[in-house]
């Protein structure tokens, strides 16, 4: 079987690209043969393929760098709302490796949905796994002024609009808002085969925003256990993981070190404050309530650093403020057998089984968390039972062999549930 993944990034900046080389990895194992189809990036992994790679849409690598110009501004455009030179590449890569179907990652804002048109001319089977809600969010999170907004599920983007939503900038939503009406017009999503969401909650959003139930398959992620050993002690630490975005709640997690200023534990951040308004306003709240020893910021860890400050972790806190989609965090924190300590929200109240392999607490509620965090505290085995649980339903429901049966299953146009467990 030969299959074409299609992710705009092919090199490691996310979840999206962690999957993609772990995808490409397990399938090659299975004598599946993977070609990636990407942007053009020099932070790319090599590949003989990148000759069919699209344009990228500035000569700036991130958005934020992209500098203002009359050729810069047409390859946002272009890439946002419908690239044609993706299409066109696409459709010359099919033709000359002839694959079995297309599995595409994340394409929005650079490679656009015109690679789905591209693979249904070519008479070629999608499949289309969603990592956010782009479909019917501008911004993608559901996400407005920091709050939860839906208004935008129904195509009514007034809100979205009047907020400016995508990055402050009314021009950027408007052409974010320009694309999806596009998109909606052109009926191009109706191209797409099958939508693998990684959980119920991901699923019943797009049954919500009008997409088929049969259309939709729930596969969660998967994490190759065999090479992870579980640790089932601890040195008394909390351990926030991944970036310092507002959505991902860090702030909360801090808050919750004010409740257990007198307990030996304390709160472990991977990353760093930088010059940001929001971290300096974090960093602010940190010395304005005397938790400089409660807080510690890693700096990035990478390889063994980072194993290393997992497996000796009490708990990994995820207090996330929108709808998370199965963040990787969670499985890896069960993986090195670690509880996870989350917001009761999104997937994560699907994932976290309370009392089992975590706890929940009520969203943005920083007491709650830590009346959450002091049951570890007042019991020393409490996270290698949770960590025992959680380690387990790793094992059972995100094994590398599960997830890779149903999604090449479905990309050769199988029923899911032919599966057998």
């Amino acid at each position: 079987m030969r299959v074409i993944i299609a992710n705009y990034r092919y090199f490691i900046a996310g979840g999206p690209e962690k999957y993609m080389f772990k995808f490409m990895e397990s399938a090659k194992k299975m004598g599946i043969d993977v070609i990636p189809f990407s942007v053009n990036n020099p932070q790319n992994e090599y590949t003989p393929y990148s000759k069919y790679f699209a344009k990228p849409r500035s000569n700036q690598l991130m958005y934020a760098d992209t500098q203002k110009s009359v050729e810069n501004l047409i390859g946002l455009v272009r890439a946002t709302v419908w690239n044609y030179d993706a299409e066109r590449k696409l459709r010359k890569l099919i033709k000359d490796t002839s694959p079995d179907a297309v599995y595409i990652l994340h394409e929005v804002n650079h490679l656009s949905p015109s690679i789905i048109r591209a693979a249904k001319k070519e008479g070629i089977r999608v499949v289309h796994r969603i990592s956010d809600f782009f479909m019917f969010c501008p911004k993608y999170d559901f996400l407005c002024q920091n709050e939860i907004c839906e208004e935008c599920l129904h195509g009514n983007y007034r809100k979205a609009i009047k907020n400016k939503c995508v990055k402050n900038s009314l021009a950027g939503t408007l052409l974010r808002v320009l694309a999806m009406k596009l998109y909606a017009a052109t009926k191009v999503f109706e191209d797409v085969d099958t939508f693998v969401c990684t959980c119920e909650f991901s699923k019943n959003k797009l049954i919500e925003g009008g997409v088929p139930a049969s259309k939709i398959e729930c596969v969660p992620t998967f994490i190759d256990v065999s090479k992870i050993t579980p640790c089932f002690h601890d040195d008394k630490y909390f351990l926030f993981l991944g970036r310092m975005a507002h959505q991902k709640g860090t702030i909360y997690a801090i808050k919750a070190m004010n409740y257990l200023k007198n307990t030996d534990y304390v709160l472990k951040i991977t990353g760093q404050i930088s010059d940001s308004e929001e971290d300096q306003k974090i960093w602010n709240y940190i010395k304005e309530n005397q938790l400089e020893s409660k807080v510690i910021f890693t700096g990035f860890k990478y390889g063994v650093e980072l194993e290393d400050l997992i497996s000796k972790a009490t708990c990994v806190v995820c207090p996330a403020i929108w709808y998370e989609n199965m963040p990787n965090t969670v499985i890896e924190a069960y993986a090195y057998g670690k509880p996870v300590v989350a917001s009761r929200i999104g997937s994560l109240a699907e994932i976290v089984v309370d009392g089992k392999t975590g706890m929940l607490f009520r969203m943005k509620d920083a007491e709650d968390m830590a009346e959450k965090l002091q049951k570890f505290v007042l019991d020393d085995s409490l996270s290698e039972r949770l960590g025992r649980q959680a380690r387990e339903k790793c094992e059972r429901d995100y094994n590398e062999q599960l997830h890779m049966s149903k999604v090449i299953s479905l990309l050769q146009g199988s029923n899911v549930e032919e599966v057998k467990k």
